[in-house]
């Protein structure tokens, strides 16, 4: 069956906070800074009151045996003068994350687009998002969405 992309509800929320588990279990394996999935239930806590406070958007990929995935952003804008006035305004996608078993069957771009979509018609010229410069998979598939690198954020570990 096609999942069905919705609004998140209250009652997806273990499914949500297992999902950004199993995210923060991968980047733990790219990233020797990432905490794993024991961290999980604080850090969706913590985005919940970000997009609760920058009005964002929580999106899950539905189907009937639960919830395959999930997307969220939130709306901000660039401070300063260095960026237009009228491009200032943009989407910034927080997490996205697959469940294993649905993986490779177009969930996440399905995410992805309905994600752009939305924000599109909420008045944004723009969707921006991070991604780990080890995570090869999910950033081939954001180039083949049409996403460019925009800025490098470089960092110095000692």
């Amino acid at each position: 069956m096609k999942p069905i992309v919705r609004a998140a509800r209250p009652e997806d929320r273990p499914a949500l906070v297992r999902l950004m588990g199993a995210l923060h279990d991968f980047e733990t394996e790219i990233e020797a800074n990432r905490a794993d999935a024991s961290a999980a239930a604080e850090h969706f806590g913590w985005v919940e009151t970000q997009i609760a406070a920058q009005g964002g958007v929580m999106l899950v990929a539905a189907v009937d045996t639960g919830i395959a995935g999930f997307i969220c952003y939130t709306f901000e804008e660039d401070p300063g003068a260095f960026v237009r006035p009228e491009r200032r305004r943009h989407a910034m996608i927080w997490d996205i994350s697959v469940d294993e078993a649905a993986r490779g069957k177009g969930v996440g771009r399905m995410l992805l687009e309905a994600a752009e979509r939305e924000a599109k018609a909420a008045g944004v010229g723009e969707i921006r998002l991070y991604v780990l410069e080890g995570n090869v998979r999910a950033r081939r598939i954001y180039e083949e969405a049409g996403y460019r690198n925009y800025e490098r954020l470089m960092a110095k570990r000692f």
